[in-house]
């Protein structure tokens, strides 16, 4: 039986709106309209998780004008009791933008989700052990010693380290905290010029973020690093024991979705790494057997998220955007968003 997925979760209100191109330094443009949904990393990736059939329990906070948010979660079938509502707190707020071909840009004011530190991780981690999984991003406080308490458990950690700011890797210190590591191609670099030694060229084409993914999991101990790229799909490195080899890669085209299917890609890395997340943990079972990932489970779990991703595109906001399973099992099965 699959174990539970931690969420140690960012929860936002996006508002959304929709421009003729990202605004420029300076520069003022009008909007053609806006929209407000549930958003954040942290809730997209839990509702992701959530809807691909994970048993996921978030731990999180937001302020009174936010506790609409929890609900949303919690409608998606994930267990929000340790989703705290601060007094006297705003809830955190993305303000995006969202050009004609479904590009964006994101302003984040943090709000309660900056209020989260050790305490709350230790109440949401109560009762789990080997097994069981602790998902998060890096849009909170607290994450280091979220991260350490699971260790401490002997529960598997996968970490999207977005977005990622001076010092991160401090949160994964001594190496070997994190089992699976989920970056964007912006991201790798950014964790790469954070770590000694690390040649940012080792590669040319899809080979390069192998290079430095490889680089990368043997600074931070990781078994399986996965470099999303987005239109270029995505590459994959498991190490099957640590320290040992070069590790097992695997590359994934993006889900057959035309340029002109693209509304909206606000959700799209969340998605993925939830929808990755949950199919892992579903492979992989309730045993740690020995901290070993297997790469047959890596690889379906990352093309069961990258058709998840590109339905995600096809449709506006940020939680709306999230498929059920049902339709990503569609996708997979006729390659043609029609049958979706």
């Amino acid at each position: 039986m699959p174990g539970t997925i931690v969420s140690f979760a960012s929860i936002n209100i996006d508002d959304v709106y929709s421009v003729p191109h990202i605004v420029r330094p300076g520069e003022t443009i009008s909007s053609g309209g806006v929209r407000q949904s549930a958003g954040g990393k942290g809730t997209n990736a839990s509702v992701a998780a959530a809807r691909a059939g994970g048993r996921v329990r978030v731990v999180g906070k937001v302020g009174a004008d936010g506790a609409w948010v929890r609900d949303v979660i919690a409608g998606a079938g994930a267990d929000v009791d340790q989703v705290a509502v601060v007094d006297g707190a705003a809830t955190g707020r993305a303000i995006i933008q969202v050009d004609p071909r479904g590009e964006n840009a994101i302003l984040l004011l943090p709000g309660a989700n900056h209020a989260l530190g050790a305490d709350d991780a230790r109440r949401a981690l109560a009762g789990c052990g080997p097994g069981d999984w602790l998902l998060l991003t890096n849009e909170t406080t607290g994450v280091a010693a979220a991260i350490s308490l699971a260790r401490g458990r002997g529960m598997r950690v996968l970490w999207n380290p977005a977005p990622v700011g001076p010092g991160v890797v401090a949160a994964v210190r001594p190496e070997g905290l994190v089992d699976v590591l989920v970056v964007n191609e912006g991201e790798l670099v950014a964790l790469a010029q954070q770590l000694d030694g690390v040649d940012l060229l080792p590669e040319a084409g899809a080979d390069r973020h192998v290079g430095i993914g490889r680089q990368v999991a043997g600074r931070l101990g990781c078994r399986v690093v996965v470099v999303t790229l987005g239109s270029a799909g995505s590459v994959g490195l498991v190490r099957r024991r640590l320290g040992g080899g070069d590790g097992v890669a695997i590359r994934m085209e993006c889900a057959p979705v035309r340029p002109d299917q693209v509304r909206d890609t606000t959700a799209a890395g969340d998605t993925w790494v939830g929808y990755f997340a949950a199919e892992l943990a579903r492979l992989q079972g309730g045993s740690p057997d020995e901290g070993e990932i297997a790469p047959a489970a890596v690889e379906r779990a990352m093309r069961v998220a990258t058709y998840a991703s590109g339905i995600a595109v096809t449709r506006a906001g940020a939680v709306p955007s999230i498929p059920a399973r049902a339709e990503v099992d569609a996708f997979l099965g006729t390659s043609s968003l029609g049958a979706v």
